[in-house]
């Protein structure tokens, strides 16, 4: 009886209890998003809307990402909305932030609107929670809600590379006009080039700009910021003094001169570009390795966009990664560097297009050589780097040195087996030990890099750490009886 009587006394306290707060809250005396929160529950109409608003959304959504196959099927009438406002048609907010987090790297670089511009990590969207994704605000209002400070960077990043896809189209449409120069499409080949000078200044003011006002966010990484900033200035200073050079130039006088004088240009804006990438990329990820941030960062910027290899950020990630699983310490892992020697000459007489074809076939070749466990990836430009996880330091020698002797007999041909390119191998490589830091791979490797191209480049170097006084050191290997080897690019217009 007893029993019966307190679960009665109890069953009315709570009742008085949860009554008292429910008139609180109509009061406005409980918590305003508590309040906010009973009364869309209790509205049914709100919530009726709310749900079409999100299933319109989701439609529009698909409706892009399918439109190529929606063109050409029929369509099938669908029920009346029960929603009677119309869509909006200008793109909303959500609708930027799921094309950008799960579209491919390459969707972006082709999409055209402004709203690409405003890209960002992906875990950074939802701090806010749902209700501020769904706000219709503009994405000026959404830059200055920004929590990562190298967001600007990736920013910067698409429009360079957007840029960078243009001019190596642009370089091989000049190349196939020598043969017959025309002046008309000269003139238009050299105002394209010239408003996509312009148009990469304005976003690079505008994303430098963002970065400088948040320079203290960057903490003791500032140097880092710095040194992008200056760079960019560098940049500028070369698309500005090619905007000129255009400006200046007769095309009417000697087509054949103001071809060669487009390419000139187009080389100089491509060093000034990667220059700029490198230390993008390897600002970025130091930052969010500092912040110990690595989930947030986008998986396409793990992979390059146009050779599908490991970025400098992937591959400065999966090192991290190895390390926070103490793989060194169980494991021997060797790391190589791979860099063409004369690239640049390279491109400025065959072309951008060719040259970054072959390094997706070299890039391929690399991958297909060593295990699936293994790293490779592009460090930079044009160098690449290798880490074996199993083989041991002996075995990678022979293998990247086998690798620099079949480049020296690798011929790569293109117009019909008339044009040949060849190019060569430097090489630097050194051993984990299990008491160094992950950050201390790069700079042995870069350092011992350095020493090979200045022993004459076309060799390979070898970084003991082991050893009382290490130092880079040759590696006099043998013949390793590689055979001539031609391989047809194939570059599609």
């Amino acid at each position: 009886m007893s029993i019966l009587l307190f679960i009665l006394l109890l069953s009315l306290t709570l009742t008085n209890v949860a009554i008292g707060c429910y008139a609180a809250i109509l009061l406005g005396y409980g918590p305003p998003t508590l309040k906010d929160a009973i009364n869309e529950l209790i509205d049914e109409n709100r919530v009726r809307d709310f749900l079409d608003d999100l299933r319109s959304r989701f439609k529009a959504f698909r409706g892009r990402k399918h439109s190529a196959k929606t063109e050409e099927a029929p369509i099938e009438a669908e029920p009346e909305p029960l929603v009677t406002e119309a869509a909006p048609s200008r793109e909303t907010l959500d609708d930027i932030i799921q094309r950008i987090t799960n579209a491919d790297l390459s969707d972006l670089l082709d999409d055209e609107s402004d709203s690409i511009t405003q890209i960002a990590p992906m875990q950074e969207l939802f701090d806010d929670g749902l209700a501020s994704i769904l706000m219709e605000q503009g994405t000026e209002a959404w830059l200055m809600n920004e929590k990562h400070v190298e967001t600007s960077l990736l920013k910067l990043n698409v429009v360079m590379m957007k840029s960078g896809r243009f001019a190596a189209d642009l370089d091989m449409r000049l190349r196939e006009m020598r043969a017959r120069p025309n002046v008309d499409e000269i003139k238009t080949c050299l105002n394209e080039l010239r408003d996509d000078c312009r148009n990469y200044l304005d976003a690079q003011a505008t994303t430098t700009e963002q970065m400088l006002n948040r320079l203290d966010e960057f903490g003791e990484l500032k140097y880092l910021a710095e040194e992008i900033d200056y760079a960019n200035m560098e940049q500028s200073a070369q698309i500005e003094t090619t905007i000129n050079n255009l400006n200046n130039l007769k095309v009417s006088a000697n087509p054949e001169e103001a071809i060669g004088r487009l390419l000139k240009e187009l080389s100089s804006l491509r060093i000034a570009r990667h220059r700029l990438r490198d230390m993008q990329e390897k600002a970025y990820i130091k930052v969010v390795l500092y912040e110990n941030r690595l989930d947030t960062v986008p998986q396409q910027l793990y992979f390059g966009e146009t050779t599908g290899l490991r970025s400098r950020i992937g591959i400065d990630a999966a090192i991290f990664e190895w390390w926070r699983q103490k793989r060194q310490e169980k494991r021997q892992i060797t790391f190589a560097l791979l860099d063409f020697a004369e690239f640049g000459a390279a491109n400025d007489e065959h072309g951008i297009l060719r040259c970054d074809k072959i390094i997706k076939l070299f890039g391929k070749s690399l991958e297909d050589t060593f295990d699936s466990l293994d790293l490779v990836g592009l460090y930079t430009g044009e160098c690449f780097m290798v880490a074996t996880m199993n083989i041991g330091p002996k075995k990678t020698v022979t293998e990247i040195e086998r690798i620099r002797q079949r480049c020296e007999k690798t011929f790569y041909t293109y117009d019909n087996g008339t044009k040949k390119i060849r190019l060569q191998l430097t090489c630097a490589i050194t051993e984990a030990l299990p008491t160094q830091q992950s950050t201390d791979i790069p700079k042995i490797l870069e350092q011992t890099l350095a020493a090979a191209k200045k022993a004459g480049r076309n060799t390979t170097f070898m970084f003991d750490s082991s050893q009382l006084s290490p130092a880079p050191e040759k590696v006099d290997a043998p013949n390793l009886g590689e055979l001539d080897k031609e391989i047809k690019l194939d570059v599609e217009m």
